[in-house]
């Protein structure tokens, strides 16, 4: 009986140990997806504040001339 219950031990915490692997590799890939989102998401902020600070130029720039031509 006690082998029996050591084959079955040894199953299950090949079992868990195999879980617990596969779990570490899935947080693994969670991590580096959620860390690539976030640089992504900074660099599009400062994407559109920069673009969007180019068009304010633009359009002043361009008020200043039509102001200035009359």
């Amino acid at each position: 009986m006690n082998a029996t219950q050591d084959a079955s031990n040894d199953a299950q915490n090949k079992i868990n140990t195999q879980l617990i692997d596969y779990n570490k590799t899935q947080n693994d890939l969670i991590f580096s997806t959620r860390e690539r989102l976030f640089k992504l998401e900074h660099n599009h902020r400062i994407n559109s504040i920069l673009f969007s600070g180019l068009i304010a130029i633009i359009y002043i720039m361009t008020i200043a001339l039509v102001v200035s031509h009359g």
